[in-house]
């Protein structure tokens, strides 16, 4: 750097730095006298929104301190206590002024009336922020009406009853039931309606966008998938169309902010009209504000979220500055950008989307001239720049993503190399597309077209990138995750940005962290992988506070359930080598039971479920049927076999139309004599005490497992659970969940009854095979107070605790589920399915994890008892279906008509 008094540079920066404005964005020390202070006032914001009472003590802190500094400001000569004061003072002026943000709209945000409207079902008026499609399960909006209170503004999420389609302004007047959201997210209440509600469709400019927006659709939606949901996305920011596999393999290659539009959108469109402007003539003034009410009115088009809006502040704020003629520093923007935003909105201080969109901008500002510097010492200048952009955003996001995802990217630099050049082609082309369709849809349709093969080239590359060998490497979650993340990026940065001598040492560190990080979690995985028994025949798998159980015979699997966490379920799936279903029985609709229905869907063959209740359960039974599913109601009239395995359906009654809990599919698992590996069960749904009497004169006895009632809730009948004698009881539960599952009333009924209960919560996935001696059990890892033994049979130990049997080398620090989420309120649970999805800007997650933002159908759950109803497969296709192994053919039949039966696909 200037000033230093060297005479010559160690900083890679200073060989060859360019001149003009984009010298002006080169980053210099000087910048971070107001990056310190905005960084440090972003970490206070994110603290008060959790505790907003505390807002005005810190205000009057920070005041008080800003006071005296400045009084010491005036008494200080030297420069470096000069320096130090300034600092301080500023520091807590932008304090200040986030603290005042958070003690003014913290009012407006809780009132008194949403508190006392907490269990109770009233009349409400929302209007929609943020479009919502049939398939999506919430959306966000403003909270106006609740019950005879008016004038609200409170932001909500809205959790519709029925599938709904509306646009951004559309007001919801009806029924709902309205529970606060966990302190500090970006909304303070989660709305469910209840029925469906009267709309009042959007006026003025919003209507105008939505009619862009639905002709746009239509003219693109003929056009071949993923490249024409991929072209929806970049254009209009409408992800509703993207399938799951194209979802996942976008994330796996760390091109998730290809799949909707995103900061980078903003820069693309402000440098087209700058550089249109200049060669037609226009002036300085004329293109900025041209430029600015373009922004303006793509921000209105898209649907604005923390991503877009970060950039388009700093798009608007760099045309005023560039047009009075003042140099534009790139480090000093960003933090202008930051402090403004959390001044509006100190609730974005805690989004996952506005922090991965500053880190990934300042990554880019800050890191890319250096290492551009350092690369063209090996490659041509283009090219350097052009791996530094990806590489510098990827270093600085990497930490915030382990608590979204812990996963290492292994392909990223190169897929978004390759990809990265399409992007703005499809945005241009595709914007233009969208704007012609309303007036002229023939002209529409041929920019579509040509718009369309980049998109496919983007899809291409996320499909060919996610195939590679380890595409994605598992890495530590939580803080620890979080911690050794910080490490790598932070030793590369130092490697980076340090002195020439100290670089390798950096590069040295990084890599050994990352190697030790990595191998934490890959060898356990591996070493449990080699522990699980192969001739398991029944495994409940730790998918939180929910139920999926698979039961296996020869080559043939079923799956009962999937719970409510995709990325759970497939993980387990992945644990115990499961690919296709045979078959699938949903026991009923409720989400714990149902949410993760889509991420089996196109693997399954037969799906049986019990009784349709509501428009949301039908969805379900379309989706299973649109991703090839040969979907069908079930009854006790219901039996087959699966490889060596007969089972039946015990429950439902045929002719029964109830729905929920009481309608609970049970399957009843046969072990003949001729299979020496086969176990009986009876797997109990979620029936409640009543419906258990009633199934006694149909259940068996003396079965090896039991899969307990409702996560082992109080309402048990103990007579059915002595009839049935098992001697291991499974039972699916989230670590900490405020339902209390499972009840001590429950444990100490099973323990009267001899059945030995294995818990998802303390234990993780608990695998079942058949020993000499009876049902042999192996866990994931020990509940506290386990010996972590070999492998032995179930049975009571000493004061009831049930005992970890392993196959050998099943180890108890297995973490590849991952840990089990805190399960609170049904609005905590959707908190966290937000913070899942909540990720823009060149980030990565683990294949099977969860979504940028967006209003997905399946990732929101529901209140206890509102039937809830995952999302429908939407447009996905259903995989290509190969030869299945298997020694008996699956086969379902009537029990009233023993002999025709009927075989499964």
């Amino acid at each position: 750097m200037s000033g230093t008094g060297r005479t010559r540079s160690d900083d890679p920066g200073d060989e060859a730095r360019p001149t003009g404005l984009r010298a002006d964005l080169v980053p210099q020390l000087g910048d971070l006298r107001l990056a310190g202070p905005v960084a440090f006032a972003w970490v206070g914001a994110a603290l008060l929104v959790g505790v907003p009472g505390a807002a005005w003590w810190c205000v009057g802190g920070a005041a008080l301190t800003g006071v005296t500094a400045v009084a010491l400001l005036g008494r200080e000569r030297a420069t470096p206590a000069v320096s130090a004061v300034l600092a301080l003072a500023l520091t807590t002026a932008c304090c200040t002024l986030v603290g005042i943000a958070v003690a003014v709209g913290e009012p407006a945000r809780s009132p008194a009336e949403l508190g006392a409207a907490a269990g109770r079902t009233v009349e409400v008026e929302v209007t929609l922020t943020r479009d919502i499609a049939t398939t999506a399960r919430s959306t966000t909006g403003t909270l106006r009406t609740l019950g005879d209170t008016t004038e609200l503004r409170v932001p909500v999420r809205v959790v519709p009853d029925t599938p709904l389609r509306a646009a951004a302004g559309t007001v919801l007047t009806g029924r709902a039931a309205v529970e606060a959201d966990d302190p500090g997210g970006p909304e303070a209440a989660v709305v469910f309606l209840r029925g469906v509600p009267a709309s009042k469709p959007p006026t003025g400019v919003l209507a105008v966008t939505d009619s862009v927006r639905q002709a746009f659709v239509r003219i693109t939606d003929e056009l071949p998938e993923p490249g024409g949901a991929l072209l929806r996305g970049l254009a209009i920011g409408d992800r509703s169309g993207l399938d799951p596999d194209t979802e996942t393999a976008m994330e796996t290659s760390a091109l998730t902010h290809l799949t909707a539009v995103s900061g980078s959108n903003c820069a693309v469109i402000v440098a087209v009209v700058v550089l249109v402007g200049r060669a037609v003539g226009l002036g300085r003034a004329v293109r900025a504000a041209v430029a600015i009410t373009l922004l303006v009115g793509f921000v209105v088009l898209v649907r604005p979220d923390p991503s877009i809006l970060r950039a388009t502040v700093m798009a608007v704020v760099v045309l005023v500055v560039h047009l009075s003629g003042r140099p534009v520093r790139g480090v000093p923007l960003i933090a202008l950008a930051v402090i403004g935003m959390l001044v509006v909105d100190p609730w974005f201080a805690r989004s996952f989307a506005f922090g991965l969109s500053v880190l990934a901008t300042s990554g880019i500002v800050v890191l890319g001239p250096p290492l551009t510097a350092l690369l063209t010492r090996w490659c041509w200048t283009p090219v350097a720049a052009a791996i530094a952009v990806p590489v510098s955003a990827q270093v600085a996001c990497w930490p915030l993503t382990i608590p979204l995802a812990a996963a290492l990217p292994t392909y990223a630099v190169p897929a978004n190399l390759l990809a990265e050049p399409f992007a703005p082609v499809v945005t241009v082309v595709g914007l233009l597309a969208c704007l012609l369709a309303p007036v002229w849809p023939a002209g529409a349709s041929v920019a579509a077209a040509v718009a369309w093969l980049p998109a496919s080239a983007i899809g291409a590359i996320a499909h060919g990138a996610a195939a590679l060998p380890a595409a994605s490497v598992p890495w530590p979650a939580g803080l620890v995750g979080v911690g050794a993340a910080v490490l790598v990026s932070g030793a590369l940065i130092g490697a980076v940005l340090g002195p020439a001598a100290a670089r390798m040492r950096f590069v040295v560190a990084a890599a050994t962290v990352a190697v030790i990080g990595a191998g934490t979690v890959v060898v356990p995985l591996v070493v449990v992988r080699v522990g699980i028994p192969a001739d398991w025949a029944i495994a409940m798998c730790d998918v939180g506070q929910g139920d999926a159980v698979l039961l296996r015979s020869a080559a043939s699997t079923a799956l009962v359930d999937t719970g409510d966490d995709r990325e759970r379920l497939r993980a387990c799936l992945d644990l115990l080598g499961v690919g296709r279903l045979d078959l699938l029985v949903l026991t009923h609709f409720d989400r714990d039971h149902v949410g993760a229905v889509d991420e089996v869907a196109g693997d399954v063959d037969v799906a049986l479920t019990g009784p349709v209740g509501r428009p949301a359960d039908e969805s379900v039974v379309r989706g299973l049927t649109g991703a090839g599913a040969d979907v069908r109601r079930a009854d006790d009239g219901t039996a087959g076999t699966l490889g060596d395995v007969p089972w039946r359906v015990l429950w439902p009654r045929a002719g029964e139309r109830a729905s929920g809990n009481d309608a609970s599919i049970v399957v009843a698992v046969e072990a003949p004599d001729t299979c020496g590996s086969c176990l009986s069960a009876v797997l109990l749904g979620d029936l409640d005490r009543s419906a258990q009497r009633r199934l006694r004169g149909v259940a068996p006895g003396h079965v090896d497992v039991v899969k307990v009632s409702h996560h082992g809730s109080a309402d048990q009948d103990p007579e059915l659970y002595r009839q049935l004698a098992a001697r291991v009881g499974l039972i699916g539960v989230g670590a900490d969940n405020t339902y209390g599952h499972p009840t001590d009333r429950a444990l100490a009924m099973l323990a009267a009854v001899g059945t030995t209960p294995f818990r998802t919560d303390l234990q993780g996935t608990v695998v079942v095979r058949r020993g000499p001696a009876g049902p042999e059990v192996w866990t994931e890892r020990a509940s506290p107070g386990q010996a972590s033994s070999g492998p032995a049979p179930s049975g009571r130990a000493p004061g009831g605790q049930a005992p970890s049997g392993r196959a050998p080398g099943g180890s108890a620090v297995a973490r590849r589920l991952g840990p089990a989420p805190s399960e609170g309120t049904h609005a905590r649970q959707e908190a966290r399915a937000r913070c899942r999805e909540d990720r823009p800007g060149p980030v990565v997650r683990h294949p099977s994890s969860a979504r940028r933002p967006r209003d997905r159908a399946g990732d929101v759950p529901r209140r206890a008892g509102d039937g809830h109803a995952p999302r429908s497969a939407g447009r996905r296709r259903p995989r290509a279906r190969g030869p299945r192994p298997r020694s008996r053919p699956v086969r379902t039949r009537a029990l009233g008509d023993a002999r025709q039966p009927v075989p499964l696909r």
